[in-house]
């Protein structure tokens, strides 16, 4: 198989789609006979990209742009090469593969995944005639891929609400990395911020209102009722910081809190590793939503218990009663008392926690998302 990989998010840049993009480009790699990334370029891009077993492409365009930038080049390309399938990260960029595959018959098949927000989202909401206009070609583009590779049981519905059907939106949960994500003797990141003998909250991901930090914070006294020695760290920057930070002030509990900013990713498993249990109760505030919840993972693959809400794909991320608690949204007592179960049960946190690995190495890896999407693959030439 000869394939094209197109993503508008890839590294050096972080986030969901990024890691998705990186960690499948590489296992696809060793599974078909040639595969080349095309993305947007990046002023840090090169060292990334000779890094990469595998030839990426750099466009020189900001990444909303990059439908526009393939529209003269992907045709000849595809031709050349005789791409088998062109895998979207993002159903923006399918219109190159639609082009493409008119003008040369190649690519043979077009195939893109789905996270959640890019079906929801629409740039021009509330400008009459183009708010339209671009859901229309929202739907007409939907229409022309072959296969879908939703990342979550509520994306594929995502899809099937705009009329495809289950056959062509077959569920490729995300994965993480166990090698990478993995328990580590945290006891010096613990004197670091303070709380060698605490029990510590742990939420990790971008300061917005989705994410719920608000939630936790409202649910932190109540916690801390049963858990006095209960601590929060919030991993992570955007702009409802300063927000937060007044809110934790005003609930008396700002000296149980530390926002510690931005980590590297290499140190993520540390501050995953530091927590005797993760929290992220985000809400649904469409168009932004919790597609899947990466992070659930990377604190299982930690040994960590996870608390997430029932929205969005948040349910795939977590094995409700087995790798972590599921809790409603906008719930702090909800939350606090699922938190203090947690952390007050005998033996609970560990025994979540345990099988949580458990499930990152043997079901939930990125090799597992990249041997189920391969299958797909073929699948769809055959």
């Amino acid at each position: 198989m000869r394939l094209l990989f197109i993503t508008q998010d890839f590294a050096p840049d972080y986030g969901g789609v990024q890691t998705y993009s990186w960690e499948m480009a590489h296992r696809l790699a060793d599974r078909v006979a040639a595969l080349e990334v095309l993305a947007p370029n990046r002023p840090a891009a090169p060292p990334v990209d000779r890094s990469a077993p595998f030839p990426v492409t750099r466009l020189s365009c900001r990444p909303a742009h990059l439908p526009f930038a393939l529209l003269p080049m992907l045709a000849r390309r595809a031709c050349t090469q005789k791409t088998d399938v062109v895998l979207h990260a993002q159903w923006q960029t399918v219109g190159a593969s639609v082009l493409s595959h008119i003008l040369t018959g190649y690519p043979r098949r077009v195939v893109c995944a789905a996270h959640g927000r890019e079906l929801l989202f629409n740039p021009v909401q509330g400008v009459p005639v183009l708010e339209t206009t671009y859901e229309q070609l929202r739907a007409f583009l939907l229409r022309q891929v072959d296969l879908f590779l939703p990342v979550s049981h509520y994306t594929a519905g995502l899809l099937q609400d705009r009329g495809l059907s289950a056959a062509q939106t077959p569920v490729v949960p995300n994965g993480t990395d166990p090698q990478h994500f993995q328990p580590h003797d945290a006891s010096a990141l613990r004197r670091h911020l303070g709380f060698s003998d605490r029990r510590i909250v742990l939420t990790v991901g971008r300061l917005v209102h989705r994410k719920g930090v608000d939630t936790v914070l409202r649910a932190l006294p109540a916690i801390a009722e049963n858990c006095p020695d209960v601590a929060y760290v919030v991993v992570g920057t955007g702009p409802d910081q300063g927000r937060l930070e007044r809110l934790a002030k005003r609930l008396g509990v700002a000296n149980r809190v530390r926002f510690v900013g931005t980590v590297d990713h290499d140190r993520l498993p540390l501050y995953y590793s530091a927590a005797d249990l993760f929290v992220m109760p985000a809400r649904e505030d469409p168009p932004d939503v919790e597609g899947f919840g990466l992070v659930f993972l990377e604190a299982n693959a930690c040994g960590t218990p996870v608390i997430g809400a029932r929205t969005g794909g948040i349910p795939d991320a977590i094995v409700d009663g087995e790798t972590g608690l599921l809790v409603p949204a906008n719930a702090p007592e909800a939350l606090a008392e699922a938190a203090t179960r947690i952390l007050t049960t005998l033996g609970l946190a560990d025994t979540l926690g345990r099988q949580g690995r458990h499930r990152a190495v043997n079901e939930a890896s990125w090799d597992h998302t990249a041997r189920r999407a391969y299958a797909l693959l073929a699948s769809a030439l055959s």
